[in-house]
C-alpha cells in the first residue's frame, strides 16, 4: 500500500488541477457577440444589448469570427481588429480579407492578380501566397482541418500546413466550384457536372448533376437537367423525386422548395416557395415569394414584398415589415429597411433600429 500512495497522490493532484482549470474556464463570462452598425457614414460595433462598444470609424466592417473582424480604412485597405477595436494583425494591409476559420483566414495583398495565402491571428502568413486570385471565384474556409483552394485553374483541398490532401483535379470555371466538407463529403465539379468526394479524395458520387448543393442532415439538393430538383442521400440514391423547380438544403428537418421558378438568361428566378420534410411531404404551403432556412425554430420569408419570420407550423411569428431579413444567428437577425441596417431579437424587438 505504501508504494501505491505516492502514485494515487499524484493522480489526485492531476485530477484536482484539471477540475480547478475546468471550473475557472467555465466561470469566465461569455464574450458578447458584436454586430456591425453604420452611424454617420462610418461603421462600428454594438453588443447584443444595443450598446456601442467599438466607435464608428471604419469605411467597411465585416462580422466577427473567432474574435477578429476585417475592417477597411479610408485608403481602401483591409486589416483585422479584435473585440476591443485594436488592430490585431500588425502593419499588414490587404485588398481582400476573409473571415477566420480554425485560426486561419484567406487574404490577398494588393491587386486582383495577386496570389492568395492564409494568415494566422497575428497576421503571419502560415500558408504561402500561391493560390489563384478571387476574381470570379470563391476560396473555401477551413472546416474539420481542410479547405478547398484554386491553383492554376483547378480546385483541390489543403490542410493547415498548406499541403494538398486532395489533389487539384477539379473544375474551377464556375462560381460554384466546390464546397467545404459537410457530413464527410464535399461538392466538386468535373467536365461541367457536379459530384461529391470524400476526405480520402475518392469520388463517392460520380459527377452527373447539372446543379447541386452540399449535404445537410443527410441529404443534398440536386438537379440532373438544371430544371427540376430533388434530393439524394449519401449513397447518391434519389430519395425525393426531382419535382421542384428549385430546392435548398435541409435545416431543422425542413427544406425550402420552389414551384414556378424559371430560367431568365443565366439566372433562375420567380415562382413561390414552401417547405418539405425529409419524406418529401409539403409541411408549410408553397406561398412565399422567398424563403430561407430555419434556425432555432424560425425562418425568414418574403410575402407581399416584405420579409418576416414564421415558425415550423407556418405561423407568422414576426410580421413582414422588413426589406430584408437574415437567418437568426445567436439570437439576432440583421434586417434592413430601405438602405438602413438594424438588428432584431427572436421576438421581433429591435436591438438596433435601422439607421
Amino acid at each position: 500500500m505504501c508504494s501505491v500512495t505516492p502514485l494515487l497522490t499524484a493522480i489526485l493532484s492531476i485530477v484536482s488541477f484539471f477540475l480547478v482549470f475546468a471550473s475557472s474556464t467555465l466561470a469566465q463570462p461569455k464574450v458578447s457577440r458584436l454586430l456591425p452598425v453604420k452611424i454617420g457614414g462610418r461603421w462600428g460595433y454594438i453588443n447584443t444589448q444595443g450598446r456601442i462598444v467599438i466607435r464608428p470609424r471604419f469605411v467597411v466592417a465585416a462580422d466577427f469570427s473567432e474574435g477578429l473582424a476585417a475592417v477597411r480604412d479610408e485608403d481602401g485597405w483591409f486589416y483585422y481588429i479584435d473585440q476591443s477595436g485594436q488592430c490585431a494583425t500588425g502593419a499588414l494591409r490587404f485588398r481582400y480579407a476573409d473571415r477566420f476559420s480554425e485560426g486561419l483566414a484567406a487574404v490577398q495583398r494588393e491587386s486582383f492578380n495577386d496570389r492568395v495565402g492564409f494568415i494566422d491571428r497575428t497576421g503571419k502568413f502560415v500558408i504561402p501566397e500561391r493560390f489563384d486570385s478571387f476574381t470570379g471565384k470563391i476560396l473555401g474556409r477551413f472546416e474539420n482541418g481542410v479547405a478547398f483552394v484554386i491553383i492554376d485553374g483547378k480546385v483541390g483541398f489543403i490542410d493547415h500546413r498548406g499541403d494538398f490532401v486532395i489533389n487539384a483535379d477539379f473544375d474551377a470555371d464556375s462560381v460554384q466550384n466546390a464546397s467545404e466538407f459537410h457530413e464527410g463529403l464535399a461538392l466538386i465539379r468535373k467536365k461541367g457536372l457536379y459530384g461529391y468526394v470524400d476526405r480520402s479524395g475518392t469520388i463517392t458520387i460520380s459527377p452527373r448533376f447539372a446543379m447541386a448543393d452540399p449535404f445537410s442532415e443527410g441529404l443534398a439538393a440536386v438537379s440532373i437537367d438544371g430544371k427540376k430538383f430533388g434530393f439524394i442521400d449519401a449513397n447518391g440514391r434519389m430519395v425525393i423525386d426531382p419535382t421542384y423547380d428549385w430546392a435548398g438544403g435541409f435545416a431543422e428537418g425542413l427544406a425550402v422548395v420552389n414551384i414556378g421558378m424559371a430560367w431568365h438568361g443565366h439566372q433562375k428566378s420567380g415562382g413561390m416557395n414552401g417547405y418539405i420534410n425529409r419524406n418529401g411531404k409539403i409541411i408549410i404551403p408553397i406561398r412565399y415569394q422567398s424563403a430561407m432556412e430555419f434556425s432555432k425554430g424560425l425562418a425568414s420569408v418574403r410575402i407581399n414584398e416584405k420579409w418576416g419570420f414564421i415558425d415550423k407550423m407556418g405561423k407568422t411569428r414576426i410580421r413582414p415589415r422588413f426589406d430584408w431579413a437574415e437567418t437568426f444567428e445567436e439570437g439576432t437577425s440583421r434586417v434592413t429597411v430601405g438602405e438602413n441596417t438594424g438588428y432584431i431579437d427572436t421576438t421581433g424587438r429591435y436591438i438596433w433600429r435601422p439607421t
